[in-house]
């Protein structure tokens, strides 16, 4: 990843949070909620339709990551124009990319209020190249973007009583945002700092996707040492 101009407070794996920050970038109809587990009983209890997946895990070094970009080549390529994928070049933006990931690949689906952030930047950056939506996004940062990045991370941070200043050592997580999406019959990893772009991980219908993430998710854990695995389902909203 080229190095990072700007450096933002790191988003909570929260799906209030991510729900919330969704909406004021004038997103509705798609809530979030916890994904508890990766048992078939405990994802049969994950509201449906599923129509993205978010995870938080830890980075494990080049090597690490290089072995995890290897065993996707062997799951099925990488590159869809079907599929709308923004790199990362601001630091701890993870989360905010995970998230336009998740609205942007389903647009069909959810409402984009006119002149809204999230309708602006799906239609500027409809026929940009990944890079070139990256650049979009660091723009937009002086425009407020980042402004609403800060504030949802700072969310949990505000009003208890036991708040506290983010540290140094937060500031400098370790941990990282990728967001699931299908399209085409393909399960695909989108993960705006891979040098592979999206990454095709395996195969699911619209109806499977939350089962063929857990499986790719599986396979990531299963060759980490770390237990720090967050999950979180986007769906349409019950309302």
């Amino acid at each position: 990843m080229a190095e990072a101009k700007r450096k933002w407070l790191p988003l909570e794996s929260d799906p209030a949070v991510f729900t919330e920050f969704a909406t004021k970038l004038g997103c509705s109809g798609l809530e979030f909620c916890d994904v508890f587990g990766l048992d078939v009983d405990l994802l049969a209890m994950v509201p449906r339709p599923v129509v993205a997946v978010i995870l938080l895990f830890p980075i494990e070094g080049e090597t690490g990551e290089l072995a995890n970009q290897e065993a996707h080549k062997e799951a099925g390529g990488q590159g869809s124009g079907s599929v709308f994928y923004v790199k990362q070049k601001i630091s701890n933006a993870c989360g905010t990319i995970a998230l336009l990931h998740a609205m942007a690949n389903n647009r069909d689906l959810a409402t984009f209020q006119d002149g809204s952030f999230i309708s602006t930047f799906v239609r500027d950056c409809e026929a940009l190249s990944p890079d070139q939506r990256a650049d979009y996004l660091d723009k937009k940062a002086e425009e407020g973007l980042e402004s609403a990045h800060n504030a949802a991370a700072a969310a949990d941070q505000e009003g208890g009583e036991g708040a506290k200043p983010i540290t140094e050592e937060e500031m400098n997580t370790d941990l990282h945002f990728v967001c699931y999406v299908e399209s085409e019959g393909g399960l695909w990893e989108l993960d705006g700092r891979s040098r592979l772009g999206a990454t095709r991980v395996g195969d699911c219908t619209k109806e499977t996707l939350l089962e063929g993430a857990a499986d790719a998710i599986k396979k990531r854990m299963a060759s980490s040492a770390s237990i720090r695995f967050n999950l979180m389902a986007c769906t349409l909203s019950q309302d």
